[in-house]
């Protein structure tokens, strides 16, 4: 259903309205919206005095799709929460609005665009116009008022929100929509899209570096749909140089190693100053593994036959003391370290590293595994997750910090030179 939404005013006065060229008369602009847009219902916010002075031009037209609603004055908060209620109550999900402005009093224009903004998002309602008579502008305009679409503006918070959604949690998938909205398959709008989704879903599945790599396509691609979409400049602008701010750190070609792990570790806090604790462990995890590697002075191999001896060599320093994993009835020794362990179980952080792979692994292993490691009855409450959070927020992230501003292996604008001789 197609409704119209319309402020009655109290000062009704003989305007023609333009409107794409065509004229049409009325003495409110409701009269006048009547003739160029077609409609299911017509609401008429009334008040007590509009129902007076104005109503019977609009009663006179004898239309019964044209229906007024009694609103209150709104000259305080509660009134303003009166109309709101008004307004939400006469709309159903799905419908399509239209919004007529011009004799709104006071803040109620203001209040339309809220109302406006609450239907699409709660309602998913679809708000096709929201309209402005100008009859202020007539005089200027050879005595007609020119009818003036203001919908863009609504539009533009859904760029907003879109945007502060991917900035604060990776998610693009409404900011990609807006960007393509008739999902072209190919072509600027489609790359810019793309490229969007790509990085969103490398951050939301913890692939850091496919997102260092498509990171470096951003700017480009958002500058070219700019011109593409002929958005209005400076908002579009604003939000493109916002995104691109947030995500630019995290640019990198992979040619530096300690840029790469400067570059992977700022990544993990991202994760964690935004709330995204899986992420975060997960990642620090990986982190540690790369740092430690690169400490020892040795290449970064990603496949897994190379990566496990270093993997191996932190887990084992970390069992020192504890029981054998592959003997309950022994002690693992230093003896049972394998070449890199005992390098590293000389160092004089050695016992600092080994708590952290501990409290690494006590804070990631039951997030990810999704609670299917516990045998006994489950007791899951908010104070466990709780402890969870605390271990991550006191334990493990100063830690962690404090090994990546020792190895000089935080991120910053100009990464540090590499070592030459790496060892702790």
């Amino acid at each position: 259903m197609r409704k119209i939404i319309t402020f009655l005013g109290t000062k009704p006065m003989d305007t023609i309205y333009e409107w794409q060229g065509k004229t049409y008369p009325g003495r409110v602009f409701a009269e006048a919206l009547r003739g160029f847009v077609n409609f299911d219902k017509m609401l008429v916010l009334t008040t007590s005095e509009a129902e007076q002075k104005t109503w019977p031009v609009l009663a006179a037209l004898n239309d019964d799709r044209i229906e007024r609603v009694q609103i209150p004055d709104g000259v305080d908060q509660d009134g303003m929460w009166g109309i709101f209620q008004a307004v939400i109550a006469q709309v159903n999900e799905g419908e399509t609005v239209i919004f007529d402005i011009t004799h709104g009093f006071r803040s109620l224009p203001f209040l339309a665009f809220l109302f406006a903004a609450y239907l699409k998002t709660a309602k998913k309602v679809k708000i096709e116009a929201i309209y402005y008579g100008a009859y202020d502008l007539a005089m200027q305009n050879n005595g007609k008022a020119p009818v003036i679409d203001l919908s863009q503006f609504i539009d533009m918070l859904d760029w907003i929100s879109a945007t502060d959604q991917f900035v604060q949690t990776g998610n693009a998938q409404q900011l990609a929509g807006l960007l393509n909205p008739n999902k072209l398959p190919d072509g600027i709008l489609f790359t810019a899209s793309n490229t969007l989704l790509t990085i969103s879903q490398a951050a939301i599945l913890c692939q850091p570096f496919t997102l260092m790599h498509e990171v470096t396509k951003l700017e480009p691609a958002l500058q070219n749909a700019e011109a593409e979409l002929e958005l209005n400049a400076r908002p579009f602008r604003v939000l493109r140089e916002q995104i691109v701010s947030a995500f630019a750190q995290f640019q990198d070609d992979g040619k530096d190693v300690s840029r790469q792990l400067s570059t992977e570790y700022q990544l993990v806090e991202w994760y964690y100053q935004k709330g995204q604790l899986i992420q975060a462990v997960t990642l620090a995890r990986e982190w540690l593994i790369d740092a430690v590697t690169y400490k020892l002075g040795q290449p970064l191999d990603y496949s897994i036959d190379k990566r496990r001896p270093f993997e191996e060599a932190i887990s084992g320093v970390a069992l020192v003391g504890k029981q054998h994993p592959q003997k309950p009835e022994s002690i693992f020794t230093e003896n049972d370290l394998n070449f890199f362990g005992h390098e590293i179980f000389s160092w004089a952080t050695a016992d600092e590293l080994k708590q952290l792979w501990t409290d690494l692994k006590n804070v990631r292993n039951p997030l990810d595994h999704a609670e299917h490691q516990r045998k006994e009855e489950r007791k899951k409450s908010l104070d466990e997750l709780k402890k969870l959070q605390d271990k991550m927020d006191q334990k493990v992230m100063p830690v962690l910090r404090n090994f990546a501003l020792k190895w000089d292996l935080s991120w910053s604008i100009n990464p540090p030179i590499p070592e030459t001789n790496n060892k702790e």
